[in-house]
């Protein structure tokens, strides 16, 4: 019989399996107390630095960037009243889209009173004092027109003539400095549009273009150039020093702009018949001063930057209730019940979150990783903007634009993998937060090389319109190549910037067609993306075509508008 004092035999302990469950069972509480500390623990500070927020000064009272004032200090001063055309645009335009709230602000920064002028200009399709309609205005628009054909339009355009050419003008002062409302709020919680005002000055250049194939029909040569030559100062005021730091969206916009104006002098003006040689001087004279618009550099990119970094901080540290708020900022009811400022930047915001983006922030996240993933990317774009060619651009761009895609696209399994590495990694959602900030930008670069592709072609077609003034009856009017411009109409043969290779060339009939490849670097036969030259032939009226496949195109002669039926 066993002592009560004698040690336990092997047979009398506890179960091997007993404490194996308990030691499994503690693994598993570690498990789950790591992963809940990593959803929901507390979030490292963000580091001020050039990897991270990118800009190191001026702070805010929080200790992060203030990024509206760096911006405001990166428009310059404000220049005098008088020199600003940003001024006029708004007297006249007023107001633009600037909420009421605002405008005594935004005035008290231009140095004007917060007073609309005593005339400002309606939109011709809703002035209740004409009948203009939409397809007039497009119709004006493409070729030379006369009274006789819209009465209509021609009595807007004399009605409203000294607004205009207050306009037309403002395009000759030297500056254009309106800043954003935002910028000039304290609130660091509003989403911050950089150019409120961008699609007026289109609308502008659009009134202006109207009004040079009204003078185009009626032979006033040198007022329709004196309107087309403002469409080409608005677009370049926006988009050039200091104003290089507008948005993308700017950017797109004066581009188009820029492009309007070519056309309407390359199918109208240069086309028309009896051009003063005096004015053809000066349309090549003043082509040369304009320029073309510059490539899209630093500036432009560091711009887009600070726009997703700056949406990024905002998310992270200046939303009022921390995660709790940001859990918020994605609620459908608290977004509309929030003020109109919080609304335009939240529902941006949306757009570029998706579902997987919008439950990750309500997580925890190390934001200098999401700060980090948008600076490295704006680097490569930067180094593929440096690339000497357009195909050499397009090429990086795309592998960054495939690399991104990759990456969103996460784990090979699809949106479970998603989710699994998003619930386990802080640093893998932190970096998928960040690219979702991320948006492409090939399509900028394509546009802005269209842009100086379509400038480059007008000031040709002007060398060759001064070459036909220079011709004696009988001659050809035009020469075989581009070649015999050289070098008394251009100082060299114009390149092509999608291709680095001359301007497609040839001589057809009395005139010529010259044209681009375009975006897709081949030459397609002639084929305008507007569709009213197809195979290198103007037609009666606009034709679908794959704009894939499109050249910019210049024809000579431009046929005369058809005559409705």
């Amino acid at each position: 019989m066993m002592r009560s004092d004698e040690p336990a035999t092997r047979d009398s302990r506890r179960p091997w399996w007993q404490d194996l469950r308990w030691i499994t069972a503690g693994l598993v509480a570690g498990i789950v107390g790591l992963l809940v500390w990593n959803l929901f623990g507390p979030e490292p500070p963000i580091t001020v630095a050039r990897n991270t927020t990118f800009l190191t000064a001026p702070l805010a009272a929080d200790g992060l960037p203030d990024y509206r004032a760096a911006l405001l200090a990166a428009m310059g001063p404000a220049p005098k009243p008088e020199e600003n055309a940003a001024v006029e645009l708004l007297q006249v335009m007023w107001p633009l889209k600037l909420e009421a709230a605002d405008l005594p602000v935004v005035c008290q920064a231009l140095g004007i009173p917060a007073v609309p002028q005593a005339e400002t200009l309606p939109s011709p399709t809703k002035d209740a004092a004409v009948r203009v309609t939409h397809e007039m205005l497009a119709a004006a628009r493409e070729r030379p027109w006369t009274g006789a054909e819209f009465p209509e339009l021609e009595a807007w355009l004399v009605a409203h003539e000294a607004a205009l050419d207050r306009l037309v003008a403002a395009a000759d002062r030297p500056r254009y400095w309106l800043p954003s409302p935002a910028m000039l709020r304290p609130n660091l919680q509003e989403f911050m549009e950089y150019h409120p005002d961008d699609t007026f000055v289109r609308l502008v250049a659009e009134h202006l273009r109207c009004r040079a194939m009204w003078h185009v029909g009626s032979g006033r040569h040198a007022a329709a150039w004196r309107d087309i030559r403002a469409g080409y100062r608005f677009s370049r005021l926006l988009t050039m020093p200091p104003n290089e730091t507008c948005s993308a969206g700017v950017h797109l916009t004066q581009d188009g702009t820029g492009t309007m104006a070519d056309r309407a002098l390359t199918h109208a003006l240069l086309g028309a018949p009896g051009l003063p040689a005096d004015a053809l001087a000066t349309i090549r004279r003043e082509l040369d001063l304009i320029g073309p618009l510059p490539d899209l550099g630093d500036a432009f990119l560091d711009t887009e930057r600070i726009t997703m970094i700056e949406w990024l901080v905002t998310l992270a540290k200046r939303i009022p209730g921390g995660r709790a708020g940001r859990r918020q900022a994605f609620d459908f009811p608290v977004l509309g019940s929030g003020p109109p400022a919080s609304r335009s930047w939240l529902d941006t915001l949306r757009q570029s979150f998706g579902t997987s983006e919008q439950a990750a922030v309500s997580a925890s996240l190390d934001w200098n990783v999401a700060l980090e993933r948008v600076n490295a990317y704006i680097d490569s774009v930067v180094a593929a903007a440096r690339r000497p060619t357009h195909a050499a651009r397009q090429a990086e761009l795309k592998r960054l634009e495939a690399d991104l895609c990759r990456s969103r696209n996460g784990p090979e399994w699809g949106g479970v993998g998603h989710v699994v590495c998003g619930i386990g990694s802080r640093k893998y959602r932190s970096a998928f937060v960040g690219e979702g900030l991320i948006w492409i930008y090939s399509d900028h670069f394509e546009v802005r090389t269209r842009s100086r592709a379509s400038f480059d072609l007008t000031r040709t077609a002007a060398a060759l319109a001064a070459w036909k003034a220079d011709r004696a009856a009988g001659d050809d009017p035009y020469p075989e190549t581009l070649d015999a411009l050289v070098p008394q109409y251009l100082p060299a043969v114009p390149l092509d910037p999608f291709s680095d290779k001359p301007f497609i060339y040839e001589r057809r009939g009395d005139g010529y067609l010259l044209a681009s490849v375009g975006e897709n670097g081949v030459y397609d036969g002639g084929d305008d993306r507007g569709g009213w030259i197809v195979r290198g032939e103007w037609r009666a009226t606009s034709q679908d075509v794959d704009r894939d496949k499109s050249d910019i195109v210049v024809r000579m002669p431009v046929p005369p508008r058809p005559v409705a039926p």
